[in-house]
């Protein structure tokens, strides 16, 4: 969620210098990740030229010269082209629609491919009846190109969807980010846009928005879900050495960690999209 870092712009080519001491940034991050009024004095060296400013957030767009030579096109819309949030889809095949399933995953999938800024890494859905097994992997293999967009499709046994059947799909996702939605649930089209622009652009710290439901919206971080085992037991030492074993939903153990996080670690969906 945070932790105590230190991280330096010596070196990157995004920083401008006068005189030979940095003064800015290209990308305009340095007021974002670090206010004014807490900005490090930088770290002084016996060369004017490497005196740079430190702050104690991690900033993705940090880039040594050597990549300027195996880029291609201009450096800045390259470097922001590297850091788009590469985020998976987890979909829920909601049965209990009928002979209107089918109908109501075109709508969802319909969303999922026309998204304003890029495409899902990947999506998993998660059917809990497998008569629509054959009718769902065909919807998948006409929507989406699978070098650009992996899908898989996870059969249960339950017929009632529940928490820790995200830890089923979760053996398909890759690093980055989760989005969990239902079949018929639209995705917001500038879902991934709006990702961009809040960790990207106005450089908000970010790990989990609670979903506006009981699950549809959640948006989590990869590693973190990996962190806490995701909604199954997690077992840990604690500071008198001891064993503990926490068997709370993802979500619960996640309320704990953002008492110790950074502020707007972990928001409500309203605060992410807007009421």
């Amino acid at each position: 969620m945070s932790a105590n870092i230190e991280f330096s712009c010596k070196g990157c080519v995004f920083a401008e210098h006068t005189n030979g001491r940095q003064k800015g940034c290209r990308l305009g991050r340095l007021e974002k990740l670090c206010p004014e009024d807490t900005l490090a004095e930088g770290l002084e060296s016996d060369s004017e030229e490497d005196f740079s400013f430190t702050f104690n957030r991690f900033c993705n767009t940090f880039r040594p010269k050597e990549w300027l030579h195996i880029i291609e096109g201009d450096d800045v819309d390259c470097v922001m082209e590297e850091v788009k949030p590469r985020m998976g889809l987890f979909v829920i095949l909601d049965t209990s629609r009928g002979v209107e399933t089918i109908s109501h995953f075109k709508k969802t999938m319909t969303s999922a491919i026309n998204q304003s800024l890029g495409k899902f890494r990947y999506v998993v859905v998660i059917n809990p009846d497998v008569a629509f097994n054959t009718e769902v992997q065909e919807i998948l293999a006409s929507s989406f190109d699978f070098n650009e967009t992996e899908y898989h499709l996870v059969q249960i046994l339950d017929e009632e969807i529940e928490l820790h059947h995200l830890d089923d799909a979760f053996a398909h996702a890759k690093n980055g980010w989760v989005y969990v939605t239902s079949s018929g649930e639209n995705v917001p089209l500038d879902l991934l846009e709006k990702m961009h622009q809040r960790m990207n652009i106005d450089m908000n710290i970010l790990s989990v928005v609670k979903p506006y439901d009981e699950i549809n919206g959640m948006i989590f971080q990869s590693s973190l879900f990996k962190y806490l085992n995701g909604n199954r037991r997690k077992i840990y030492e604690g500071e008198d050495g001891e064993k503990n074993v926490d068997d709370r939903p993802f979500l619960d153990k996640v309320e704990d960690l953002a008492q110790m996080s950074a502020e707007g670690s972990v928001i409500e969906w309203g605060e992410f999209y807007g009421d």
